[in-house]
């Protein structure tokens, strides 16, 4: 009456003796009574498992009974509707003394055993077992594995978004596994040894109405985070650490939590931060690291373990007989159930995206190209040429550009690196000679210098209207000597040039130095030209 017949594996009918009778009509109630019955007992009990059928029924002698028996309850109708799996009819003698009916019962009893449904395989696990095994299973190799990758091919973190989508579709496929609707028509447990919040063994007997899997799958979706945006790649350091700290505030449960979540992300981007700043030592024009340097999976990471920590139940209310005494809520699924997961498609493009940039990166490592200019060139002096105590900073160091990036004819590439290692030997040549001539002047006393500082030490073609930039700081010998034939009162200040102070000696290095400097410069802009005009 109460509809629980749970655990029920199989069904025994006992029918009433059947009294003969001319009335057909009477025959009829008889059957339609027992039909009714039946139907009653198969409604009596969950759908699944479809269970078998002993009818036991008084014997009148007839040899036409199991017959009668088929046609009146009308059982291959139930098996065809699936109330029923199969049937025997077992025909009892009239007296209960007779030992031929004990032994008819007990072999319809094994008739039965044999024909007994599977037991079901369900699983059963603790809530907080549940999600951390499925999150195990499905996310954490897959993420790891594609990390692991990433890093050794030196490849920036995952996009965010598809760490995410692939975290919450398996907690989505998670909740769906355990709420399915396939749960609702098993007939398990037995009632009589059922217990509150279940066991291992046996679940209680709410684990599969429908209040309690939408609860357990609202419980397994409240596991699932925000879904985060990658902004630009241009993107400035401080704006996109405070959109970072804005999703941060979201996965924390409570004001009391949210500084614990903080600091582990903060920490994270404080690390990467001072990586940034010792590989640029400071010298970058950005104000911190790109978008691509953000440790994006590292992060979730600290959000995902935080949501799993910091927990709350959902807000629905849970029957109290769900609840063990130690407070824990069981989880009953099939475990064939948990290998249906199937990949979101974002995840399946980002994977063929790594390895296509791991066989890229491979590939660029393999390949050395055979004229190759991005080394480094700096266009300052070499340390060491000066003075005691002199001394200059160097030029930012630039990346010359290869030929392929200037051209791509074959005519090209086979005369510009001959002219531009020209005129690199040009250049090297004229600075050993300014600098042979350096080293000379400061080992011996002041010598005539003549025309040496009327220009630059370089200076292009193009640029050779530029006006002096320096003039001697002693007239040559030619010049004193025609001074000294006008101005025969000039033998004083001659003894004075030719016995000049340290001062003096100085202000002309100074000079000498500052001639070579803008000579560097007018090579940079001849330089800067010749490539100009390859490009153009």
């Amino acid at each position: 009456m109460q509809k629980d017949l749970l655990g029920t594996s199989g069904l025994i009918l006992l029918l009433p003796p059947r009294v003969r009778s001319e009335d057909v009509s009477e025959d009829d109630v008889y059957w339609l009574s027992a039909l009714l019955q039946l139907k009653q007992l198969l409604q009596a009990k969950p759908f699944h498992p479809i269970v078998p059928l002993v009818v036991l029924i008084p014997g009148q002698g007839d040899e036409a009974v199991e017959k009668e028996v088929e046609e009146g309850l009308m059982l291959q109708d139930l098996i065809s509707a699936q109330l029923i799996s199969d049937y025997t009819v077992v025909e009892l003698p009239g007296s209960i003394n007779d030992l031929q009916g004990t032994t008819r019962i007990s072999a319809a009893v094994g008739w039965l055993v044999s024909q007994c449904p599977e037991s079901l395989e369900l699983c059963s696990q603790t809530l907080q077992e549940y999600i951390e095994d499925g999150i195990d299973s499905e996310f954490g190799k897959r993420f790891y594995h594609d990390w692991k990758e990433r890093r050794l091919a030196g490849l920036p973190s995952q996009e965010p978004g598809v760490i995410i989508e692939l975290y919450n579709s398996v907690l989505q496929f998670l909740s769906d596994v355990a709420s399915s609707e396939h749960l609702c028509d098993l007939s398990w447990p037995v009632t009589e040894f059922s217990e509150p919040g279940g066991n291992k063994q046996l679940p209680h007997l709410q684990w599969n109405t429908t209040d309690h899997l939408a609860w357990l799958k609202k419980a397994v979706l409240s596991f699932q985070i925000p879904y985060l945006d990658l902004p630009p790649l241009g993107a400035p350091w401080r704006p996109v650490c405070h959109m970072i700290f804005q999703y941060v505030s979201q996965i924390a449960s409570s004001t009391h939590t949210q500084p614990l979540i903080q600091s582990q992300v903060e920490n994270l981007l404080s690390k990467t931060y001072q990586k940034w700043k010792n590989r640029t030592s400071g010298n970058s024009d950005e104000d911190g690291p790109s978008v691509d340097e953000v440790p994006w999976d590292d992060i979730l990471l600290a959000c995902i373990d935080h949501k799993l920590r910091d927990w709350k139940p959902p807000k629905l209310r849970i029957n109290p007989e769900a609840v063990s005494e130690d407070g824990q809520i069981r989880v009953y699924f099939f475990k064939e159930h948990l290998k249906n997961f199937t990949l979101p498609f974002s995840w399946e493009q980002a994977r063929l995206h790594t390895q296509e940039e791991i066989r890229q990166s491979h590939m660029r490592s393999r390949v050395k190209s055979p004229i190759s200019f991005k080394k480094p060139y700096s266009f300052s002096m070499m340390p060491g040429q000066y003075g005691s105590g002199m001394s200059m900073p160097s030029r930012p160091e630039k990346s010359v550009p290869s030929i392929e990036e200037f051209t791509g004819t074959a005519s090209a590439q086979g005369l510009l690196p001959q002219r531009l290692l020209a005129q690199l030997q040009q250049e090297k040549m004229e600075s050993r000679r300014f600098e042979e001539q350096l080293h000379q002047y400061l080992a011996e006393d002041i010598k005539p210098l003549g025309d040496f500082l009327g220009l630059p030490l370089y200076l292009p073609q193009s640029l050779i209207s530029t006006p002096n930039v320096t003039c001697p700081l002693r007239k040559s010998p030619v010049a004193s000597a025609q001074e000294e034939a006008g101005n025969p009162e000039g033998d004083k200040p001659l003894v004075e040039e030719l016995n000049p102070t340290l001062s003096d000696r100085l202000k002309h290095l100074q000079r000498l130095l500052r001639a070579n400097k803008e000579g560097e410069v007018a090579s940079e802009l001849h330089l800067s030209a010749l490539l100009d005009m390859v490009d153009t």
